[in-house]
């Protein structure tokens, strides 16, 4: 409960072009948002779940990801549980993004090899086609489906976990 963010949370717009160290979405930031510099893993998130609500982004929760299979016209259907119950979302893209940034683990169930991983996209505005999967609904994932709505994109974030609603001292968990 103690845990706050390292690293301060506040916007150089004054002095630099960058943005709030801690923000996932240009032109925000958790600081002002919530009022803290250094914010805690309920304070941020509070912004991850203002930012998903805001940008009306789909997010399934409680849902594991069984498969992803590329078709023959170059669609893949991600295959997924929710609550003991399997489903097909068909897309024509599929992003991943699980694993840290730098780190990240890109061969965890059949399929993976077709997604791309968040850390090799240059711009999700320049991605080719309209709509993504998102495997993964930490700050990645959440970056990602802001970012492609701000695009003019559709997305669907798949998440086992409201990661915006853990009840726990440490954020990374």
């Amino acid at each position: 409960e103690e845990m706050r963010f390292i690293s301060p949370s506040f916007n150089q717009q004054g002095w630099t072009s960058s943005f709030d160290l801690n923000a996932v979405a240009h032109d925000t930031s958790p600081a002002y948002a919530l009022h803290s510099q250094h914010p805690s893993g309920s304070q941020y998130a509070d912004y991850l779940a203002a930012l998903a609500k805001d940008a009306n982004l789909d997010i399934k929760l409680g849902t594991e990801v069984l498969d992803v299979e590329r078709l023959e016209d170059g669609d893949f259907d991600v295959r997924i549980n929710k609550g003991g119950v399997d489903d097909v979302l068909r897309t024509r893209f599929v992003v991943w993004a699980a694993g840290e940034f730098q780190y990240p683990r890109e061969a965890v169930l059949p399929g993976a090899e077709h997604c791309v991983h968040n850390s090799k996209v240059p711009s999700w505005a320049g991605l080719e086609g309209d709509e993504r999967v998102i495997i993964g609904g930490y700050e990645s994932g959440v970056d990602a489906a802001v970012n492609l709505a701000k695009a003019g994109k559709q997305s669907t974030v798949i998440a086992s976990t409201a990661t915006w609603n853990v009840q726990t001292p440490d954020p990374s968990t």
